[in-house]
């Protein structure tokens, strides 16, 4: 049985990573995904790979491939023997790996640290503290923060509630996805989108408010608009508004409609969170006025009718990054 060039050198990378101590089996006390590791979060988790994963010396072990390989043969054209068919599953394994790690090393040597100003922050954590006011709710499980699962929880509950008796040709379920952006971040996004302090907010598909409420209380607005769907989110959302009452901010107000049905021509800036969205929200983002601004997550809009002005990367983000776009409406 023969190789090619480029199998030799992965089978050669699961051999040499053993040298390089990038392959060996973490103690007790290093495995980063341990169950007694879940409180940790997914940068933490991260960060102990790429420690565990050095590149610079799987990199530097798999120059001397090819005198290991030849090492197993007497062969002038290299023949796996048995011992090496072994290993192939580990050493694939460990080659993907090692790409990974210097994927991984690559993301955390940018600057994702957010600045910012004393005002921004205790507006960010007032919002958090609102909606994850103790200390169980803030601490934080494989899927986010608990207090963040016992929402998301609720938003299944409200669109299992909605789909009941509903013919399935008639049911959104793509589309009612739930997700919650990171005040902090929205805070940045909000800086570039620059509103002018008179001006209205919306959030499409506003969930449980907390964009909402965030972006009352981080900037003002002559009313901050979210509307949502499911009956069961706009409920939620409004229990919010109550308490955050108490805590001062730019009025604010929550629809339960499909947003397809609001007109949004006098909004200053649009918020979606639209990874999961349909093309309807191309629809009506098309009736927004000419000046607004947009701020979209993970969906890159019509060039013809929207300008970007700025591209920003979650600082929460990990394995999977989440991208905010700053749109102005042309």
């Amino acid at each position: 049985m023969r190789v090619t060039v480029s199998a030799t050198l992965i089978l050669a990378a699961g051999l040499c990573l053993d040298r390089s101590q990038a392959f060996l089996a973490p103690t007790p006390a290093q495995r980063p995904f341990s169950s007694s590791s879940s409180s940790l979060s997914r940068t933490s988790r991260s960060s102990h790979l790429t420690m565990a994963l050095d590149p610079t010396s799987t990199v530097e072990a798999l120059q001397h491939a090819e005198s290991i390989l030849m090492a197993y043969t007497d062969d002038t054209k290299p023949t796996l023997n048995a011992e090496i068919i072994g290993v192939s599953s580990i050493a694939v394994f460990a080659g993907l790996a090692a790409v990974f790690s210097l994927l991984t090393k690559n993301l955390k040597a940018k600057n994702f640290a957010f600045t910012l100003s004393e005002a921004e922050q205790a507006a960010v954590d007032a919002v958090k503290s609102l909606y994850d006011p103790t200390e169980e709710d803030r601490s934080l499980t494989e899927a986010g923060t608990v207090g963040f699962v016992k929402r998301k929880a609720l938003a299944e509950k409200a669109k299992e509630a909605y789909q009941k008796g509903r013919d399935d040709r008639e049911v959104r379920d793509k589309t009612l996805y739930y997700a919650e952006i990171d005040p902090s971040f929205l805070a940045v996004l909000l800086r570039a989108a620059n509103p002018s302090g008179s001006g209205i907010f919306y959030d499409l598909g506003s969930g449980a408010g907390r964009a909402v409420l965030a972006a009352a209380k981080l900037a003002k607005w002559k009313k901050a608009i979210g509307v949502e769907y499911l009956a069961g989110l706009h409920k939620e959302a409004v229990k919010y508004e109550g308490k955050f009452k108490r805590l001062g901010g730019s009025p604010t107000q929550f629809l339960n409609k499909d947003f397809t049905e609001v007109n949004i021509s006098d909004a200053e800036v649009i918020f979606a969170y639209a990874t999961k969205y349909s093309r309807d929200i191309d629809d009506v983002l098309a009736t927004a006025p000419a000046g607004s601004r947009v701020i979209s997550l993970d969906r890159r809009l019509n060039a013809r009718k929207f300008k970007l002005l700025k591209t920003i990367e979650d600082p929460a983000g990990d394995l999977q990054l989440v991208f905010g776009y700053v749109y102005l409406t042309l």
